[in-house]
C-alpha cells in the first residue's frame, strides 16, 4: 500500500480483505460484535499508519499482524473475561446458511481442543487450517522463519491428535 493509494482505493482494499480478517479475528475472540469492532480498529490503524507517510511491503501480512496485535491488546485489557464466558454468549457461524447440528458440535469440539494448545502452536494451526495460509505467509504474519512455522504446525497437529485420542474436552 502506498500513501497515494489510501485515498484512491481504501474501499477496494477493505472489500478484498475484510472477510478474511473478520474470520481471523472471530475465531480468536468468538464474539461477533467484538470481532466487528476489532475489524474496524484494524483497518483504521492501517489507514492511519499509511496516511502518516509510512509504506508497507507486504500489506496482507501487515494487516494480519495489526489485527493480531489488537486482539492481544484487547485480551490484556479484559482480564476478567474468560473463554468460557465468551462461549456462554453463543458461537455464531459467519454464514447465513444454518449448519447441521453435528457439524457445529464437531467444530466446537475441535475448537475446544485447539484452545488447549500452547499459543505458539495454536496461532499457526489456526492460520493454516482456518484461514488457509501457507507456512510462508504465516511466517510473514508472525515474523518467524518458514521452517519454525512448519515445525509448529506439525507439532500442533500432533498434539491435537493426542488430545483427541485421549478424548479431552
Amino acid at each position: 500500500i502506498l500513501r497515494s493509494q489510501v485515498k484512491e482505493i481504501p474501499e477496494e482494499f477493505y472489500i478484498k480483505n475484510s472477510d478474511a480478517i473478520f474470520r481471523f479475528i472471530y475465531f480468536r475472540v468468538r464474539d461477533r460484535e467484538e470481532a466487528k469492532d476489532l475489524l474496524q480498529d484494524t483497518f483504521m490503524k492501517v489507514w492511519r499508519y499509511v496516511s502518516e507517510g509510512h509504506t508497507i511491503d507486504n500489506a496482507k501480512a501487515f494487516l494480519y499482524q495489526t489485527a493480531r496485535n489488537l486482539i492481544i491488546e484487547r485480551s490484556r485489557k479484559r482480564t476478567n473475561s474468560s473463554l468460557d464466558e465468551l462461549r456462554e454468549h453463543g458461537f455464531e457461524i459467519g454464514s447465513d446458511e444454518r449448519p447441521r447440528l453435528e457439524h457445529v458440535m464437531d467444530a466446537n469440539i475441535v475448537l475446544t481442543m485447539v484452545d488447549k494448545l500452547d499459543e505458539k502452536y495454536r496461532e499457526p494451526v489456526l492460520l493454516r487450517y482456518v484461514d488457509g495460509f501457507s507456512p510462508k505467509e504465516i511466517a510473514n504474519i508472525l515474523d518467524e522463519s518458514t521452517n519454525v512455522i512448519s515445525v509448529r504446525i506439525h507439532r500442533g497437529i500432533r498434539l491435537l491428535k493426542t488430545l483427541m485420542k485421549r478424548g479431552e474436552q
